[in-house]
């Protein structure tokens, strides 16, 4: 008691600031000297009465605090009532200089209090997460479909309350130095499933090596350049996530067509982590399919294409402008902004991608890539690979076809050939950058195909209003990658939508069959497509009949999808 008493006596006394401190009593001191001096030398001559050193001090302070008069009173000279004015006036002053320098401080932090230094109970099986930025906040809300107990550690106590503010009842939050056993104590880090560490390369590879040893937990790392993968493995990590390469590599695939489904899915989950192969060998798969400028399903309504007649492949959800709409109507019309997210069997989708979405006869394409960056050089290495003609705007020059020079100037961006380009990659790590890049490239290029990267949740849809046919969050992905991984024994992340759903795959551990319709009605949730032992079915019935080892394929929000993992 003894301890806690004394340590919130030291944080508060840390709150305020030693040389604001300083300064105040200096000029308070100061004050009080001047005004005593004045006062001893003028009131003999004004009053007609002798006073000593003490006394002249203890008139000041009895002036200056306001506190009253004793055998001084009364005045006979009304000097000495302006000069008794002036010092009562320079008292008031003084105390409201102390409110904000001294007492607003005190107050402010009785009243919100400091984030917790431990969680309110002992856990086991949780994740532990190091470190409290954009990227933690999406993993944070990826997770909550899984229903898993985490705890955020962070060290610096701003950000600690900010988690704890905003995730009071969802996480657990543990302000404290991961580096000390106290703190690693705290978040019950010894029976922790997982620990994800964000952060820079050199402060990542510190945690771990500080944690390795003190938890049989798989450690994650979370770092901008892929590049000290190996350190940080050797520091202990088990995975080393790079977003920013992640995004490049997803920007890249966003921006043509190709015959192959590994080409147009998402490049996000890890090969090691999501690849199931069904025993009969046709995976079902979700698949984002970009919409080219010349291709056959431009400006013809879903009814027309028929994926789903045709290929036996379901539009599960219509992309189009940074608005989407899932399960979407056959009137619903395909235009060159769209992107379609196609449910169905690998080869199957390979086949409607073939027939409707390739542009037929396109020759020679090209690409620009604006900043080459960790995810502008992401991009580039999956472009070279399809063999798309690349051109880089940067202000260093490469070994690489490169314009010298700043994505913003118009003058840059006419010399990359932008004019007469198929597809701009905007991956300058700036958001405004980018922003103000693709307002030029779509003016210059209307057909151009515009995909770009965003560092803040604020400027995606200024990205799409400049004119992006698609925008990649960077903390998202990172997010999305991580929840996959730690989630992967529970539940299958396919996609995290902008609205909170989300589409997932499950599962059937029960030894009793259910319907389709049984489960949709106890959950809300939307069965859209099942992989059990012998078939695949997209678009399942009411009446479909799941069996133990099914995967069922589900959309919907965060309340009905833990309905779900529940009763399966």
């Amino acid at each position: 008691m003894l301890n806690e008493v004394l340590r919130r006596l030291r944080s508060l006394a840390e709150l305020i600031s030693v040389e604001r401190v300083r300064v105040y009593l200096l000029a308070v001191a100061a004050i009080v000297g001047v005004y005593t001096i004045l006062f001893h030398r003028y009131y003999p001559v004004l009053e007609g009465r002798p006073i000593s050193w003490p006394e002249s001090l203890l008139f000041v302070m009895q002036t200056v605090t306001t506190v009253g008069y004793g055998e001084l009173l009364p005045f006979s000279n009304e000097w000495t009532s302006l000069f008794s004015v002036l010092m009562m006036t320079t008292g008031i002053v003084m105390f409201f200089i102390a409110v904000p320098v001294l007492l607003t401080p005190l107050l402010s932090r009785m009243l919100h209090g400091t984030p917790p230094r431990r969680t309110a109970r002992a856990l086991e099986d949780h994740v532990v997460i190091i470190g409290y930025d954009d990227t933690v906040r999406s993993i944070l809300e990826s997770l909550r479909v899984g229903d898993v107990p985490v705890v955020v550690v962070e060290e610096d106590e701003a950000k600690a309350m900010q988690a704890y503010t905003r995730y009071r009842g969802t996480a657990h939050v543990v302000w404290g130095d991961p580096g000390l056993a106290s703190t690693r104590s705290a978040a019950s880090l010894g029976a922790a499933r997982y620990v994800v560490v964000v952060g820079r390369e050199q402060w990542a590879a510190n945690t771990l090596l500080a944690v390795r040893d003190r938890t049989p937990a798989k450690l994650i790392a979370i770092v901008d350049d892929p590049a000290f993968d190996r350190y940080l493995r050797y520091a202990g990590a088990e995975y080393v996530l790079s977003p920013k390469h992640m995004v490049g590599r997803i920007l890249a695939r966003h921006g043509f067509v190709a015959a192959d489904v590994e080409a147009v899915a998402d490049a996000t989950p890890p090969d090691s982590v999501f690849r199931r192969p069904s025993p009969h060998g046709q995976d079902l798969v979700l698949v984002k399919a970009p919409v080219i400028r010349g291709s056959p399903a431009i400006d013809r309504t879903l009814d027309e294409i028929g994926f789903y007649p045709k290929y036996g492949v379901e539009p599960l959800i219509l992309w189009r402008g940074g608005q989407f709409t899932v399960l979407p109507g056959g009137d619903a019309v395909v235009d060159a902004s769209a992107m379609l997210f196609l449910l169905g069997r690998a080869g199957e989708i390979a086949d409607a991608i073939e027939h409707e979405l390739r542009v037929p006869g396109a020759g020679d394409r090209h690409a620009v890539i604006a900043g080459f960056g960790d995810v502008g050089s992401a991009a580039y290495r999956e472009l070279d690979a399809r063999r798309i003609d690349c051109t880089v705007i940067d202000p260093r020059d490469h070994d690489i076809p490169t314009v010298v020079g700043r994505a913003e100037d118009e003058t840059v961006l006419k010399r990359s050939g932008i004019e007469t380009a198929q597809l701009l990659v905007a991956a300058v790590n700036d958001d405004a950058v980018n922003i103000f890049t693709t307002l030029m490239a779509r003016n210059l290029n209307p057909d151009l195909k515009i995909v770009a990267r965003a560092n803040h949740a604020g400027a995606v849809d200024r990205l799409y209003r400049a004119g992006a046919d698609f925008v990649a969050l960077q903390p998202t992905v990172g997010g999305q990658v991580v929840a996959g991984i730690v989630l992967a024994d529970r539940v299958r992340i396919l996609l995290d939508l902008p609205n909170g759903q989300r589409v997932v795959q499950r599962r059937w551990m029960r030894g009793y069959p259910r319907t389709a319709g049984w489960l949709e009605g106890r959950t809300g949730a939307v069965v859209v497509g099942v992989e059990g032992a012998e078939s695949v079915v997209v678009r399942p019935g009411p009446e479909y009949t799941f069996r133990e080892g099914d995967r069922v394929m589900l959309i919907g929000g965060v309340k009905e999808l833990r309905r779900c993992i529940r009763l399966m």
